[in-house]
């Protein structure tokens, strides 16, 4: 998608939000995590859209409040898994010691956050155990890194059909990059479920403003343009209220990893400008 599509879905985001709010909203595009948790820090930016991991990391470091969260039409959940070639050495998750691993971004749940919390609780400390570790940006950068054999395994998202958890539904091979067979991919056992990426407001912003904020999200499926708009530009036109318990998991987990020495969040902490 060009520079020029992404301005104009989030101008018409804008706009949306704008009228619905009653106060000016400006949408400001981040390239990188880092460069989002930076702006948020600073206050340059009051509301934004985090996956679940950079936000927790942010509520407790910065100070945010989830006010709604993504609705992926196969249910708010979701699982991260390793995927390999069918052909490679690896089976299970405890084969991955010793192999070299592609990430998303350190800012992802399923493309780096999760999969480190899964090693961790097979007693694999991904510090040591990993001789080579590449973040390729994006989940279908990654298929690819695996595909091309820059890297022996890697990192995604897949979506399993409820009634029968061997069947992938969605998957950050599906559809596959150019060229890739995706009866060439193998996955191994999944992590989660995940808890959805959410739209957050800084705890410095207005309680009522901020809880127009997460009704106007709420609204969003009912105008057609702005639905389209936010499913071309998040994946998603439809969002729902915050399940608490589901991120609760989450920041047990990462602190349960930390205290036993497995780094995953570090990475996620603003940069301060001085």
């Amino acid at each position: 998608m060009s520079e020029a599509h992404h301005r104009a879905l989030l101008d018409a985001l804008s706009v949306y939000l704008s009228t619905q709010v009653g106060v000016p909203v400006a949408a400001y595009r981040a390239l990188t995590y880092e460069d989002l948790a930076t702006r948020i820090s600073t206050g340059d930016l009051q509301v934004a859209w985090l996956p679940p991991a950079l936000f927790v990391e942010l509520e407790r470091s910065v100070g945010m409040r989830a006010v709604a969260a993504a609705e992926r039409g196969l249910g708010v959940g979701y699982f991260s898994v390793f995927f390999t070639l069918v052909d490679s050495d690896i089976r299970t998750v405890e084969d991955i010691p010793g192999h070299s691993v592609g990430w998303v971004d350190p800012g992802s749940a399923s493309g780096y956050v999760f999969p480190r919390l899964q090693l961790a609780s097979y007693g694999i400390d991904p510090t040591t155990a990993l001789p080579e570790e590449v973040f390729f940006r994006s989940h279908q950068a990654v298929v690819r890194g695996v595909v091309d054999r820059a890297v022996d395994v890697g990192a995604t998202y897949v979506h399993l059909d409820p009634m029968d958890p061997s069947k992938v539904v969605r998957a950050g091979w599906q559809p596959p990059p150019a060229g890739v067979d995706p009866s060439s991919i193998q996955w191994l056992d999944p992590f989660g479920p995940l808890p959805a990426d959410v739209v957050a407001v800084s705890n410095k912003l207005d309680r009522v403003l901020a809880d127009r904020i997460g009704t106007a999200f709420f609204g969003i499926h009912q105008v057609e343009a702005v639905r389209v708009a936010a499913q071309r530009q998040f994946g998603t036109g439809r969002f729902v209220p915050v399940h608490e318990r589901s991120y609760e998991i989450l920041r047990r987990a990462m602190e349960s990893a930390e205290g036993r020495g497995v780094e995953v969040s570090a990475s996620l902490r603003p940069s301060l400008v001085t």
